[in-house]
């Protein structure tokens, strides 16, 4: 390959055949690996039709280092990183880009705890890699592609999950949801845990093939077909969308009605602070909201900088029982240290279920902010310029520089940042009023582009 993929606190992102292949996956595996001492190493992979060829060169790194390779096949992450876990993996391996393109692929790391490598971990790796600390290509090449085991990690996570959800609850409900997993890795495991759930459902877009029909991003402008289902079918509670490796939630109102991916966080919380109080960890980037539901529990709020591993830093830092990100993701360690769209569901349903009220109903309990998120193309440009020259230009601006530069208003924000999955500067602005949002956006957005 002449170019090679992101390489970030959130993982490996690239396009197949031009920033990520099989002998760099191989060259990967061999080092995390080597790194990770060897033994039963974890692989799960996402949907995308490239991800098989890359779990096979996955076993075959694992395999030159002396590690082990079990496969869970197609497994959502949070499947990956709990069997990770509660197999004894030495370390974990997802296939998976996430919520980017069809043409992208990527790689993820865990942790023997079942977390995601953090940041500095995730460098060892990229170190060793530029520093040729890998097996020859014949040597890899000599080495089976094949796993030494598969294992459903579906029927570990629908257990772990059961276990701590009021299954009663919900069962006699009688809830009706309708669910797009864009033929995602999602699909794998939310139908047989609706069923033991005793919750009904249809749906739009639910195989297990990888054409992603619509932007994987689960946001409202993306979903005409799952809005379209639930206009059409009276009846339902709600509706829930995965991206293609279901760490990522969002939600629906019962009629279509569009509901932020915001939300999803915000739900979840409301449940678990209604269970047993905790301080909670979140992103810069994510809504106020949040800290409108630790205020009405009367706990706080630390945030950290963009990248679910740092979120679950802060929360064992912290001793936050609960976290995640605004952008659909739950974090609920007593299940699995990691994103989790099927638990994020699990307990929305509960929450459903204990007020019997439907999504828009629950929605309505919390205030309604405006979000805007935007994106920058990097080409030609160097973000840290760019961001340096905003923090001179705002100086005398409440800001918070953790990551990025974040400018703090009392009626809102607006946080300037690069991306660790894409090339682009992402920029995202909150505020009481849409205008006021877009404005804010528009500020920095304005001055970003004529660096």
């Amino acid at each position: 390959m002449s170019e090679l993929p992101i390489m970030s606190v959130s993982g490996i992102r690239g396009i197949v055949g031009k920033t990520i292949d099989s002998a760099f996956v191989s060259r990967i595996a061999y080092i995390q690996t080597k790194l990770s001492g060897g033994g039963k190493v974890i692989v799960g992979r996402d949907t995308r039709s490239s991800g098989e060829m890359l779990a096979e060169a996955a076993f075959k790194g694992i395999r030159a280092a002396g590690g082990i390779p079990i496969y869970l096949g197609v497994a959502p992450t949070p499947t990956t990183c709990l069997c990770t876990s509660s197999l004894g993996g030495s370390t974990g391996i997802i296939i998976t880009a996430s919520h980017n393109p069809g043409q992208y692929n990527g790689y993820k790391m865990v942790h023997s705890s079942g977390r995601l490598f953090r940041a500095h971990e995730c460098q060892s790796v990229y170190d060793a890699f530029y520093e040729g600390d890998y097996a020859s290509d014949a040597e890899i090449k000599k080495a089976r592609s094949d796993a030494q085991h598969s294992v459903d990690g579906s029927a570990i996570h629908i257990e772990k999950i059961l276990s701590k959800i009021n299954v009663n609850a919900i069962r006699s409900a009688n809830i009706k949801i309708a669910v797009d997993s864009i033929n995602g890795a999602g699909g794998a495991v939310f139908p047989a845990l609706l069923s033991r759930l005793g919750v009904e459902w249809k749906g739009v877009h639910n195989k297990l093939d990888g054409d992603f029909v619509h932007n994987p991003e689960p946001r409202p402008e993306h979903l005409g077909d799952l809005s379209n289902l639930l206009k059409s079918t009276p009846g339902n509670w709600g509706g829930f969308v995965f991206d293609p490796d279901a760490d990522r939630l969002a939600t629906m109102g019962e009629n279509g009605e569009e509901i932020s991916e915001e939300m999803t966080l915000v739900f979840a919380l409301q449940n678990l602070l209604g269970r047993e109080k905790s301080d909670v960890a979140t992103n810069l980037s994510t809504s106020m909201l949040i800290d409108d539901v630790a205020t009405r529990s009367g706990v706080k709020v630390y945030r950290s900088k963009i990248g679910e591993a740092n979120v679950v830093e802060v929360m064992e830092q912290n001793k936050c029982r609960y976290g995640g990100e605004g952008n659909g993701g739950v974090i609920f360690p007593e299940i699995a240290s990691a994103r989790d769209g099927l638990t994020g569901m699990a307990l929305i349903l509960e929450l459903m279920a204990k007020t019997g009220m439907r999504l828009t109903q629950i929605a309505s309990q919390w205030p309604r902010y405006s979000i805007v998120k935007e994106k920058i193309d990097c080409a030609g440009i160097n973000p840290a310029e760019v961001i340096s020259k905003l923090e001179k230009v705002f100086a005398d601006e409440h800001t918070d520089r953790l990551d990025g530069l974040k400018i703090i208003r009392d009626y809102g924000w607006v946080h300037l940042r690069s991306s660790n999955t894409e090339p682009i500067i992402r920029c995202y602005a909150e505020a009481h009023t849409e205008q006021q949002a877009r404005d804010l956006a528009d500020m920095v957005l304005k001055m970003a582009k004529c660096s």
